[in-house]
């Protein structure tokens, strides 16, 4: 549904994602939670990954950076893992620009920032065996 409403999402890709990160912080539901990490992943790889756009990205870094800190450690790894596959899919100047927001002021959050590496970093293993 991203992909199709990309063009009528991309305008309110700010706020949504403001709104759905505050939900983050919230006691929800595992069933909620894990329905949360997919609307995250499929909103970064349909519009912000795709938009290449540098300040949205900045924009989108901020938000995750500034709610994270407080959220559960748990939370904040679940996230690293949804950031992890966006610095996967990113082109090479938007994962510089994405590894240079990262090492940024990670305070209260660094174990996320040390997880969304090794995320990225992540290979999976049919690949190698079977290419």
């Amino acid at each position: 549904m991203a992909h199709d409403l990309r063009t009528i999402l991309s305008p309110v890709y700010p706020d949504l994602l403001r709104r759905l990160l505050k939900l983050l912080s919230s006691s929800i539901a595992a069933t909620a939670l894990t329905a949360l990490l997919e609307t995250f992943s499929a909103l970064f790889k349909y519009l912000l990954v795709p938009s290449i756009d540098q300040e949205l990205l900045e924009e989108t870094w901020s938000s995750m950076q500034s709610i994270l800190p407080n959220c559960l450690p748990e939370i904040q790894r679940a996230m690293a893992e949804v950031w992890g596959s966006v610095l996967r899919r990113l082109k090479t100047s938007g994962k510089e620009k994405a590894v240079t927001l990262l090492a940024g002021n990670i305070k209260g959050i660094e174990d996320a920032c040390a997880w969304m590496i090794v995320f990225a970093c992540k290979v999976t293993y049919i690949h190698i065996l079977h290419p």
